[in-house]
């Protein structure tokens, strides 16, 4: 059974123009009609690059705060943990360590 190719979406025709000859017929009839701008696809895909791109950059931030968060939060309760270390009191070690961004929601 062969997928009805002139009902596919442009997307839909470029993807399954390698595993089926009608999605490759229509596709080359629709380059060959002007109805695909392949610079316009190719923009599409760059812009979609550039905001994949930019959400890994904020994700990455994200992450080193969180961890910097967890390191600060980690020696805040290993004093805590200390009983030689009681210039502030076990509560707030501890409450300093669950205000750190990252560690408590």
């Amino acid at each position: 059974m062969s997928i009805p190719a002139n009902a596919l979406s442009d997307e839909e025709c470029l993807h399954y123009a390698a595993l089926d000859p009608a999605a490759a017929a229509e596709l080359t009839r629709r380059f060959t009609s002007q109805s695909i701008d392949p610079s316009a696809e190719r923009e599409e895909l760059r812009e979609d690059i550039r905001r994949l791109e930019s959400q890994a950059s904020d994700d990455e931030d994200e992450l080193e705060n969180l961890r910097d968060g967890a390191a600060e939060a980690c020696q805040w309760i290993k004093r805590a943990m200390d009983p030689d270390d009681r210039e502030l009191s076990l509560n707030e070690l501890l409450q300093k360590s669950a205000r750190l961004p990252g560690v408590m929601p």
